[in-house]
């Protein structure tokens, strides 16, 4: 204990409030390094915030119609009244479907049997079958949802009289859906391509750090001064803390207003989590540089790094379908807590009371991976 607060007492501030700017007069010399850091994020934002869109638009359907009836005759004009649905056919050949199935000209098709009017009006079981094209596996999931609905519907309006044969006293639910009423896919992606853009952009950033100077020679000069590793590491990490957090400024008013993303919770509590994360990143960045010869390296490195977050923090799959071991491996990505504390702020309002057991668990992690980085590097400086 006495030997780390003799530490602690050596830590200056002055050495550190040096490291940082240098590294800020180096940033403001790269001219490259501005835009790449402030207008390629804006950019990244802008159009993945317009690709990822996992609403159910324009499924090519085609419709069998072997019935022949009013009934049938209006289910098409049905599927094809809102935009989830473009009806590219309506037959009365099964094959005709199978074709277009077969040939991607269809990712769907309805099949009306015969008799089924007539089935309907007698109280009778009427089966329509659905085909979809499960290759893209949320698409096919959602598609399949509207045209369950839209056939529910339909078949309720062809018996008008049934709530008078229903039993007294059965439930009748009614949904209501909180926080995203009206399914906007964008709601629920843009946050994560906001966490997203912020991991990509300051994990690369700082994981050239210590690479950068090994490079130019200059690592050995730091060495011999009277700068600590804790210092020079520090030092290093602060002009990026101010980096990300403009960044995030920008890309948050690009949601907001740009997409216009409800922000229900704190703006201050935003600000506060959102350093949190850009310090663990900053840190595992800094690690990254600590183990790399090459900026190459480090760049690779941090690619190892970048995707498995992306697919097992949950932005876009949940993490209660993945397997136990992949749970596992992602309760150790800052990612995976960072993403629900935005969506939480955004969509839910939420603070801190709620989403501290996630700022706090980013926290711990951010300072584990800043000591170890100190630690590598001391070790190899001695």
């Amino acid at each position: 204990m006495k030997n780390l607060l003799s530490r602690l007492s050596r830590f200056s501030m002055r050495r550190l409030l040096a490291v940082a700017r240098k590294e800020l007069i180096h940033l403001r010399r790269d001219r490259r390094m501005l835009p790449i850091v402030f207008l390629v994020p804006m950019l990244q934002l802008t159009v993945l915030g317009l690709a990822a869109n996992l609403d159910v638009e324009n499924v090519k359907l085609v419709v069998v119609d072997n019935d022949h009836s009013p009934l049938s005759r209006s289910i098409p004009t049905r599927l094809g009244a809102g935009d989830a649905f473009d009806i590219i056919s309506v037959t009365d050949h099964i094959s005709r479907a199978e074709q277009l199935m077969d040939s991607a000209q269809a990712e769907a098709a309805v099949i009306i049997p015969r008799g089924t009017a007539r089935k309907l009006h007698r109280w009778e079981k009427a089966e329509i079958p659905i085909w979809i094209d499960g290759t893209d596996t949320n698409r096919a999931l959602g598609a399949q949802r509207y045209l369950e609905q839209i056939l529910a519907d339909i078949s309720a309006e062809a018996v008008p009289t049934v709530s008078q044969v229903q039993p007294m006293g059965l439930p009748e639910p009614r949904a209501r859906v909180l926080y995203n009423p009206t399914f906007q896919s964008q709601w629920f992606m843009v946050p994560g391509v906001l966490a997203m853009i912020l991991t990509v952009t300051i994990l690369i950033l700082s994981s050239m750090a210590i690479v950068k100077e090994r490079e130019n020679g200059t690592i050995e000069q730091l060495s011999v001064t009277p700068i600590r590793p804790g210092e020079l590491i520090c030092g290093k990490l602060a002009p990026f803390v101010l980096i990300g957090l403009i960044e995030g400024v920008l890309v948050t008013l690009v949601a907001i207003f740009g997409f216009q993303v409800p922000f229900r919770g704190s703006y201050w509590q935003l600000a506060g989590m959102s350093a949190t994360y850009v310090a663990s990143m900053l840190a595992l960045g800094l690690l990254v540089s600590t183990v790399s010869q090459t900026q190459q390296q480090a760049m690779l490195s941090s690619m190892l790094v970048i995707l498995p977050s992306f697919l097992l923090g949950g932005l876009m799959y949940p993490l209660s379908n993945m397997e136990p071991w992949a749970r596992y491996i992602a309760d150790f990505l800052p990612l995976r807590y960072f993403i629900v504390i935005l969506r939480g702020l955004f969509l839910k309002g939420t603070g801190y009371s709620s989403l501290s057991h996630e700022a706090n668990v980013m926290a711990v992690i951010g300072l584990v991976l800043l000591v170890f980085a100190v630690f590598r590097f001391r070790k190899r400086s001695a």
